[in-house]
């Protein structure tokens, strides 16, 4: 087999002027980098870079304009790599304006272009990636499912739902076809051809093209999800009604809500779905058809040209086959594309709001709605193979639910009031009809953000179920399988900080940061119990770690316990230093919360900075606090211990210093440092100080019984600090113990004796104060 030379000339006599031009791409590239940091989206690629490597073809769904030109620039920042697209012919319809001619320079090709498939191919072949939008335009309802679960979108040319456009799975078929073609000229020693082809290609040598015919055709499904909505008023719309009384509803649409995703704070997500190798969906017999084909391709046109006119029996039967099995791919594609959206908070608030109102369940009460809304995220987080946002990966941004708070939530909420969703009562939520209403496809957008919301998720059947489960769970929710979920919240917010604040920075400590034993809080649950808890508050720098060994025990007398883990600590010192001193306090009090759950008598125990923590709950004199034991609270330094030089500066100068010291932290040794930081950040002393002076008002308001225990040769703290805390309590029942020890966290090797003390305190002196 060999390529004629006229079929050569007329190839490249047909090829246009269309292409990369690497200097003008690179320029773009680095003009955008200067636009994107004005702008207030948070663009974020997830995903392993390696699929940019391996894939060809690379599929987005479309919800913004601006969004068409991101994929490339994120590819680009990634690897490096080069990709085309293709957009509508409306853009080049006046060849020589200079937006058509940038746009034939960066890699972009209109839709009516008559080698539009071929042309992409050749770009594959040389290495450069395709981006595809198959919706074929915006979505802006999200809705890509008809009455029957069929993938369907509106089509705004014939007023009506269609099918998604199939271009990509024709592209792909059509490049693995040419390839078999290659290989097989490969196997059959056919230089003459290969030499051509590569000619033509533009490739530099054979083995390019033989390079590039043994990899697979992969398609990469891709997601772009934005969060949040917003459809309130911008500058821009301001603007724009200023400069034209006669703007059109759909350019008012448009600028008002892509407007408000790159002028406010928005995340846009983007998540790579499971790729898909086009061979793979072959049947043998139709492999069999394509190599049967591939010695009569002359050209890569050839190719597509078999299913348009198909000249031979064979030829149909192939481009018959090919068509069936096309739509499967798309199918596939278009499924994988649509499970990968993030889901965020207002998703699962929508589905919970329009299934309720399609239910006829139209008032809602506020404390249900949030309290059903936390158990949908929770059962969401257990659904496998579903992308989370932040705002339900992260629990500090959405555990104050079940207090009735939501900053996020809230702005929903005002949004469909003002829309004429949802009437706000002080006491419940009332659902009204329009939430069920059909709007015009350039309205729903500002008419219906619930819709929205709801029809993004509609594709992950799981999602819905989630919320079903959550509406359902939240009228016999049991306490403890509440105090079960806390507490996961307490060890996801461990993974988050772990993740995002274990990373050094330009002020990296040179020691290592994260303790040798794992940090994470733990909670033991006793064989039998009376109904008793213990809370463990450990140490400032240290970790719920230290507790390992003493916890076990008190498990075994029957106590629940529950070691928390103080905000900043467990991950890093750079996590440490952002940290205030009421953090560390909102971690015991939700600690309090969990152990609700499980006992009705609680006590807790802290060591050192924990004890002070434990102090100052108990001074708002929670109703189901039994006791607390203090160990070695930090409540005065000594003058000649290893704190002392560091704790001269501890006001307003070392706050000051903390946020201007290229390098806020100081070495540190601590006395167990498989359980502890070895720097500490200036901040933090700052904000232990800032503790004692608020402790020191407030330890006449503590009430319940109280142990005091300090070892008597402590190398921190002066004689005196235990005493002094002493003689302020208020409690009628309080205990000061001192032992006979040189350590400071005396717990962790029971110096002294100090576990027997502790325990009898928990079993005996507390409990007689009680009776």
């Amino acid at each position: 087999m060999f390529l004629r030379q006229r079929d050569m000339e007329d190839h490249r006599n047909a090829v246009p002027e269309y292409g990369i031009n690497t200097s003008t791409y690179d320029w773009s590239v680095r003009v955008f980098r200067q636009i994107k940091k004005l702008l207030k989206v948070r663009i974020t690629l997830h995903g392993s870079p390696e699929t940019i490597d391996r894939g060809q073809i690379f599929l987005f769904n479309h919800f913004a304009r601006f969004e068409t030109f991101i994929p490339q620039y994120l590819m680009y920042e990634a690897r490096k790599v080069y990709c085309c697209s293709v957009a509508s012919a409306e853009f080049f319809e006046q060849e020589d304006s200079v937006l058509a001619g940038f746009l034939r320079e960066v890699g972009v090709i209109p839709n009516n272009y008559p080698r539009l498939l071929p042309w992409l191919a050749e770009q594959i072949l040389l290495g450069r990636k395709v981006v595809i939008f198959p919706e074929g335009g915006m979505v802006k309802d999200r809705r890509v499912l008809d009455k029957k679960g069929e993938y369907s979108i509106y089509s705004r040319v014939s007023m009506d739902r269609r099918k998604h456009h199939s271009g990509a799975a024709v592209l792909a078929m059509g490049l693995e076809i040419f390839k078999m073609a290659v290989r097989r000229a490969e196997r059959h020693g056919d230089r003459q051809t290969l030499t051509a082809w590569a000619e033509t290609l533009g490739l530099e040598n054979v083995d390019a093209l033989l390079s590039a015919a043994h990899q697979p055709t992969v398609v990469v499904p891709a997601n772009i999800t934005f969060y949040p909505i917003r459809v309130n008023e911008h500058i821009l719309s301001s603007a724009a009604e200023l400069l034209s009384r006669g703007l059109s509803r759909r350019a008012a649409e448009e600028i008002l809500i892509e407007g408000n995703i790159l002028l406010r704070n928005t995340d846009m997500d983007i998540q790579f779905g499971t790729p898909i190798v086009a061979s793979a969906s072959w049947h043998h017999w139709e492999t069999w058809l394509a190599r049967w084909i591939a010695p009569r391709i002359r050209t890569i046109d050839d190719v597509f040209a078999i299913t348009r006119h198909p000249s031979g029996p064979k030829e149909r039967l192939l481009a018959g086959r090919l068509r069936q099995r096309l739509n499967i791919v798309r199918n596939q594609y278009m499924r994988e594309m649509y499970q990968a959206v993030t889901v965020n908070l207002s998703h699962l608030a929508s589905t919970l709001i329009m299934h309720r109102a399609q239910h006829n369940q139209v008032e809602i009460g506020r404390a249900q709605f949030f309290r059903s809304l936390y158990l949908a995220i929770k059962y969401t987080q257990q659904l496998p193979n579903v992308h989370l946002h932040r705002s339900l990966q992260d629990p500090d941004g959405y555990r104050n639910l079940l207090e009735g708070e939501h900053t996020g939530l809230q702005e929903l909420i005002d949004t469909a009031k003002a829309s004429g969703l949802i009437e706000i009562h002080p006491d419940h939520y009332r659902l009204l009809p329009k939430l069920l209403h059909e709007h015009e496809f350039d309205e729903i957008r500002i008419e219906n953000v619930i819709a929205v919301y709801a029809n993004e998720v509609q594709p992950i059947s799981a999602i819905a179920d989630a919320v079903k489960r959550a509406l359902s769970a939240e009228k016999t929710l049991h306490p403890t399988e509440l105090g079960d979920l806390r507490f996961d919240d307490e060890i996801r917010s461990w993974h988050w900080d772990l993740a995002h604040h274990s990373a050094p920075g330009p002020s990296a400590p040179t020691q290592p940061v994260i303790a040798t034993i794992t940090p994470r809080p733990f909670l033991l649950r006793p064989q039998k119990s009376d109904g008793a808890g213990v809370i463990l508050v450990h140490e400032l720098l240290s970790s719920p770690a230290e507790f390992c060994d003493f916890g076990e025990r008190l498990v075994d007398l029957g106590f629940y316990v529950l070691a928390v883990r103080l905000k900043g600590h467990g991950t890093s010192p750079h996590d440490l230093k952002d940290r205030r001193w009421e953090d560390w306090l909102d971690s015991l009090k939700r600690g309090y919360e969990i152990m609700k759950s499980y006992a009705s008598r609680i006590y807790i125990v802290g060591t050192g900075t924990g004890g002070l923590l434990a102090l100052r709950l108990a001074s708002e004199q929670p109703k189901d606090l039994d006791g607390i034991a203090v160990i070695s609270p930090p409540f005065k330094f000594s003058a000649s211990g290893p704190m002392a030089p560091l704790l001269r500066g501890t006001n307003i100068l070392l706050r000051w210093m903390s946020r201007r010291t290229a390098r806020p932290f100081v070495e540190w040794t601590p006395e167990y440092p498989q359980y502890a930081y070895r720097e500490i950040p200036l901040r933090t002393l700052y904000e232990l100080h800032r503790l004692a002076e608020e402790l020191e008002d407030v330890l006449a308001d503590v009430e319940c019984p109280v142990l005091l225990a300090q070892a008597d040769d402590d190398p921190m703290l002066a004689p005196e600090s235990a005493s002094l805390i002493f003689q302020a309590l208020g409690s009628k029942k309080k205990f000061l113990r001192l032992v006979h020890g040189n350590r400071h966290n005396m717990l962790v090797d029971d110096i002294g004796g100090i576990r027997d003390i502790v325990i009898r305190f928990l079993t005996e002196d507390a409990v007689a104060n009680r009776a």
